[in-house]
């Protein structure tokens, strides 16, 4: 079953490191499973390759309007530059020169232009959406939602997220418990700064104080209701980081704590792993939960679009290994966008897409298009370090370096087998490095003794 409301396809131009790369975003490869999965794509490549920036040309898709400091601006090369791409089946761009024309995915029409304030040039600067385009009335309506507004009829049929994998959660002192007026879209794609801790700390002693209400007039049911949502988040903490996590509101002094495996734990003292998880993760719940959804159903199972950028940098492997899976079941009707240095999250994922960007300075004539290709569940670590990272070494630099004297040391002993002290020498360090280096040397020498008659070993 293809996910609601999809990113199809981009193509950016003249932006950041990418002179006109095409890459088409195709649904999940198996689309008959138990249990609905979020639709993943993963983007992978060198430093300096674009990750960063194609996540940021895709979230300033559903950026504000006329939102004029957005962080693709600042990757864009000259007046040519623009971002085409295609969404919910239909075309648009955005880019510094006004223009009509078509691209890859349709024709594009104007809506708004503004001058362009990062180079300083009156370029027109905006949006071709065809009107009254699902996404252009998502964009117009978001960033003025009143979300303090009890009298609100706007309902939303899907959202876009964006956050990094900042360690944003800090102790704050809460001088007191009081409704959320914040917009769940105040600065909702902006990555570092999507997560705001004194907001996430408000929303935990709410909902923490409304339970507790609940449970002391005997309405059981609501208070389930009230603690579903941290339910989820400890739920999913205990799945990646095998960790018991409950969420306190302690009365003297006000403040609002965690408990991890029993042991109380301010905020600030948290893991930086943990710390990063329960920063994007619990501002992605309390945002879910203030938007008024078109349909009514499990706030985790609304249809939204969510790009995160490098979220398992403070992560342990064993950790890596197992946040893309809980996340792809936490919330199966998303599309999720992820940039990622780690084998360990490519490895772990199935049903998802990986594409490899392209080392920086590679000039191509044309359109490049990178394609997907299947991630890396089910695959060795080393496959997957050989197929997408392009790394075909087994140990450190150091010892690689060993092996490469000892295997041209071989090749010379080959050719006139009269004196192995050199290659012999070699094995013997190598060996003293590791077990798993030993045997490899210990098999090279029996197969140099087999091959020449000449009694080869280690002392």
């Amino acid at each position: 079953m293809t996910q609601a409301y999809r990113l199809e396809a981009v193509q950016l131009q003249g932006v950041g490191v990418f002179d006109n790369t095409l890459i088409r975003f195709k649904p999940i490869a198996s689309a008959e499973q138990d249990e609905k999965l979020a639709e993943i794509h993963l983007f992978t490549g060198p430093n300096g390759c674009g990750k960063s920036t194609l996540l940021y040309a895709l979230a300033e898709i559903f950026e504000e309007p006329h939102f004029s400091d957005g962080l693709i601006q600042h990757r864009w090369r000259n007046s040519e530059s623009r971002v085409d791409f295609s969404f919910d089946s239909k075309a648009g761009g955005y880019g510094i020169s006004r223009t009509d024309y078509n691209t890859q995915f349709g024709s594009l029409s104007w809506c708004h232009e503004m001058d362009d304030k990062i180079t300083g040039r009156v370029f027109a600067h905006g949006y071709f959406i065809p009107t009254m385009s699902v996404l252009l009335t998502y964009k117009l309506v978001a960033y003025k939602f009143p979300s303090n507004n009890p009298h609100s009829q706007t309902k939303f049929s899907f959202a876009a997220f964006a956050y990094s994998g900042q360690r944003t959660l800090r102790s704050e002192p809460l001088t007191g418990i009081q409704e959320i007026t914040n917009s769940p879209f105040e600065n909702a794609l902006s990555f570092d700064n999507t997560a705001r801790p004194n907001v996430l700390l408000q929303w935990i002693a709410i909902n923490r104080t409304n339970s507790a209400l609940a449970n002391f007039d005997k309405d059981l049911k609501a208070a389930v209701g009230y603690d579903l949502a941290l339910a989820r988040i400890t739920d999913l903490i205990r799945d990646v980081c095998d960790m018991e996590v409950e969420f306190r509101l302690e009365r003297s002094p006000l403040a609002v704590t965690v408990r991890v495996n029993g042991d109380s734990i301010q905020f600030d003292g948290l893991p930086d792993g943990l710390k990063s998880i329960i920063s994007w993760v619990a501002d992605l719940s309390l945002r879910l939960e203030a938007i008024p959804w078109e349909v009514e159903q499990d706030i985790f199972s609304q249809p939204i679009i969510l790009f995160l950028d490098e979220v398992d940098i403070h992560l342990h492997p064993k950790w890596q290994r197992r946040i893309l899976p809980a996340i792809q079941k936490l919330l199966p009707n998303a599309q999720i966008f992820v940039s990622t240095h780690s084998p360990f999250v490519v490895g772990s994922v199935e049903n998802a897409w990986v594409y490899r960007l392209p080392e920086p300075g590679i000039k191509t004539d044309g359109v490049t298009e990178i394609e997907g290709i299947p991630s890396g569940a089910g695959k060795s670590y080393r496959l997957i370090l050989n197929e997408i990272f392009d790394i075909d070494k087994e140990f450190d630099v150091e010892t690689e370096a060993f092996f490469d004297e000892f295997y041209q040391a071989r090749a010379v002993f080959l050719k006139t087998p009269n004196n192995a002290d050199e290659v012999v020498k070699i094995a013997g360090l190598l060996a003293a490095r590791g077990e798993e280096a030993a045997v490899i040397v210990t098999r090279e020498l029996r197969q140099m003794s087999r091959v020449t008659g000449v009694e080869v070993s280690l002392a």
